[in-house]
């Protein structure tokens, strides 16, 4: 028999897969949608950006840290997918990875801004699981923000070196618009059945559109104040 989905937001810590099944489907449908949705997203993200960048990388240097940022992320997959085998999880291949990763990545100017602000987005939802209530979800976010904290400082430093070495504001300009646009639905629609179902069991703490508005901020910084770039309109088509 499955626990009632509490009353108030769950402030509890379930141990492991044991003690979260012993809570009930709900519970595990609610970690279980987290975790299978980076196994999806962790992997489509090396294969389509960070594997194929490799090739696009200038130099040896450049090349060899896109070889460790693909490892690395391959390594997520992994490790999400082991969180996933641990909770009797269906196949978490069988969904869709996210619509980001339809974006054909093209040169080595589109990686670098992506790497600084795409990962930024992963940084943030990341961030919010190091209080989840799942706890080998809560301890394996924390063991990973650092590697992608990495990410996002590799994409500033190089997009800042390209800008320096007379890579055109116009290209990098570009560059950003199409990134921060298609980064923004990364977060889920404003209203969202699963983000609350998320909030209830306590494997998040904020809304979708919160996650959404640290990302605008946060970006911004970056793209006004350390770039002294434009930073494109955010409308509200993505909100409905």
């Amino acid at each position: 028999m499955s626990a009632p989905a509490p009353e108030r937001p769950f402030d509890g810590v379930v141990a492991g897969p044991t003690e979260a099944h012993a809570l009930g489907p709900d519970y595990v449908a609610a970690a279980g949608k987290v975790i299978a949705s980076h196994v999806r997203n962790e992997l489509a993200g090396a294969a389509v950006f960070d594997e194929p960048a490799i090739a696009l990388a200038p130099g040896p240097r450049e090349k060899w840290l896109a070889c460790r940022i693909a490892m690395e992320e391959y390594g997520h997959h992994l490790r999400f997918a082991r969180l996933a085998a641990e909770l009797e999880l269906p196949d978490p291949l069988a969904g869709r990875p996210l619509s980001v990763f339809d974006y054909p990545l093209s040169t080595w100017v589109e990686f670098v801004v992506l790497k600084a602000i795409v990962d930024l987005a992963e940084v943030i939802l990341m961030e919010d699981l190091t209080a989840c209530s799942y706890l080998p979800l809560r301890e394996l976010a924390a063991k990973l923000l650092p590697e992608e904290r990495f990410h996002v400082s590799f994409g500033k430093s190089q997009t800042r070196q390209l800008a320096d070495s007379g890579t055109t504001a116009a290209e990098l300009q570009a560059a950003v618009d199409r990134l921060v646009r298609l980064t923004l639905p990364f977060f889920g629609r404003s209203r969202s059945a699963n983000n609350e179902l998320f909030r209830t069991w306590g494997i998040k703490h904020v809304t979708n559109d919160q996650t959404r508005w640290q990302f605008i901020e946060r970006s911004r910084q970056f793209v006004e104040g350390e770039l002294g770039l434009s930073y494109p309109d955010v409308g509200s088509e993505w909100l409905v």
